[in-house]
């Protein structure tokens, strides 16, 4: 268990294979599905890391498997695709057929539905270079043209549209000038690409990205929708920014980024303690970053729509690996106490005291630049991370057709309860179970949904999201005749026991689906 060999899967429908790669493992296995009740290893490939990398996603597209690895040197250098043929039910090894180079660290790769483009999300991860020194490369998209006949051609794509969109959140413009090892960060350097999803007619890729780390330090970090504008562009959704860019696939431009807006939590309930003695979901005036980070389409009619997980992330620096130490967040007690807040502005002493209260919201995870305001230095509102729910947008407008709300949490603690944002951490799996970790993501963020999937079946339309932490797979329904998706929940299920420790429940072969990375 947490031995990394399965983190990324891609399933190849012609042969019935299934191709999971694993970060740490190095290794590529290829599984044959043909027979769901018996699964077999078909063949493994293994990588090495001091001359491949590692692997960090894969996808397959007709005949072809593309592999992204990160730089076998340091995560500041390019990173590579590998190419191979699909593994047929008569072969036992894979046929490597060439590579090429993307740009630094790598995290996510996608083919459009006719194979002939293959979109690789590049985060530029902020890291310490071969020779000990800070460096910041700039986040891309490397878009590989298949051509029929020739060398495929490729094209990188940036994000310095967004230079002087100061409306964009930009923690690392918080971080004080003494710590941080460089010059000021440019918007470009703090785009990360994450995650990328194209539109079933193939004009338009829905990219999500994080930013390295973004707000300037004189701007208000507050949240808005930007101008709508034409088909044919890529969608870029920046996980720590919570934004979403279009990029233009057919002109390789960069059209626009748009912040998403907070989410309110003030008639909604949520369980933000991990000392309040279980599931106890109360309202509060906080505000939340939803920061999405898979992401699907769904086509009504004529009209596209993005569906989002809206996971959350932490920005965490570290001297050993960056140069430097530095997050963005903090427990809300410790901003309290230390009078980080402005009471003026929040206008609620109520909220004050429980901000101070661990049973209450004082050990929440919040943003220590979330509504920060330089002429002050305080915090104008309480913000946690994610969105603990999915989303739904109107892909040209990008305004919000629907949020779950707090029903995932709801959900969870019916069905579920000796789960109740309950966690998998790889330094407990020992003396840990499943139900004796319940209630330990409260104060982070929560169910924690990284993993989602839309489907058909006989004209019923179908969403499939599950959390990361808990293990929990949520079903809803999708109706789409009133002209725009309107999901209904349907069901939850949870593989394995949750009363032995984690690594007995390994060996039980009764874990569930710990730590749930990817649904398809």
């Amino acid at each position: 268990m947490f031995a990394g060999t399965a983190e990324e899967a891609a399933y190849d429908p012609t042969n019935e294979m299934l191709y999971v790669v694993g970060e740490d493992s190095g290794l590529m296995h290829v599984i044959d599905v043909s027979n769901p009740e018996s699964p077999r290893i078909a063949a493994t490939h293994a990588f090495s890391k001091s001359a491949d990398g590692k692997p960090r996603d894969v996808a397959v597209c007709g005949t072809e498997v593309a592999v992204v690895l990160s730089s076998p040197i340091k995560d500041v250098y390019e990173g590579h695709v590998y190419f191979f043929h699909t593994l047929t039910r008569a072969e036992s090894q894979l046929q490597y057929d060439g590579k090429l180079p993307v740009g630094p660290h790598p995290d996510m790769i996608t083919f459009n539905p006719t194979c002939t483009q293959i979109l690789v999300a590049n985060e530029g991860q902020v890291g310490l270079d071969i020779a000990n020194q800070f460096s910041d490369p700039p986040g891309t998209v490397t878009i590989i043209q298949r051509e029929r006949y020739g060398n495929p051609s490729e094209q990188t794509v940036d994000f310095s549209k967004g230079e002087g969109q100061y409306n964009l959140r930009r923690p690392s413009y918080y971080i004080p000038p003494n710590i941080w090892p460089s010059t000021p960060p440019t918007f470009t350097q703090d785009a990360e690409p994450e995650y990328i999803v194209v539109s079933p007619d193939g004009k338009v890729a829905y990219i999500i990205l994080q930013f390295d780390l973004l707000v300037m330090r004189h701007e208000s970090s507050d949240v808005g929708l930007v101008k709508y504008f034409k088909e044919n562009r890529s969608f870029v959704s920046f996980q720590k920014n919570n934004a979403i860019a279009k990029l233009d696939l057919k002109t390789f431009e960069m059209k626009s980024i748009t912040t998403i807006p907070r989410k309110e939590w003030l008639n909604e309930g949520l369980d933000p303690s991990d000392r309040d003695g279980g599931a106890h979901l109360s309202k509060f005036p906080l505000f939340s970053i939803k920061q999405p980070d898979n992401t699907k389409i769904l086509t009504v009619g004529k009209t596209n729509y993005l569906i989002t997980a809206d996971e959350g992330h932490y920005i965490t620096y570290t001297r050993s690996k960056h140069g430097f130490d530095w997050s963005d967040h903090q427990r809300a007690d410790i901003l309290t106490r230390g009078k980080k807040f402005d009471e003026n502005a929040i206008n609620n002493q109520t909220f004050i005291a429980q901000l101070t209260a661990d049973s209450k919201a004082g050990r929440l995870q919040v943003s220590q630049t979330e509504g920060y305001n330089p002429f002050t230095q305080k915090l104008s509102r309480a913000s946690h991370f994610g969105g603990r729910g999915f989303s739904i947008w109107n892909a040209d407008s990008l305004s919000l057709i629907y949020d779950s709300k707090d029903e995932i949490e709801k959900k969870t603690d019916l069905l579920f309860p000796d789960v109740f944002n309950s966690d998998c951490v790889p330094t407990t799996i020992t003396y840990q179970s499943p139900a004796n970790l319940k209630d330990t993501t409260s104060d982070d963020m929560g169910p924690k949904l990284n993993a989602l999937d839309v489907a058909t079946d006989n004209e019923d339309t179908f969403l499939l999201t599950g959390s990361e932490t808990s293990g929990v797979l949520f079903l809803y329904s999708i109706n789409t005749t009133s002209g725009y998706p309107i999901p209904k929940f349907e069901s939850a299920h949870r593989a394995g026991l949750t009363d032995y420790v984690w690594s007995e429940l390994y060996e039980m072969n009764e874990a569930g689906d710990a730590q749930i990375s990817s649904i398809g």
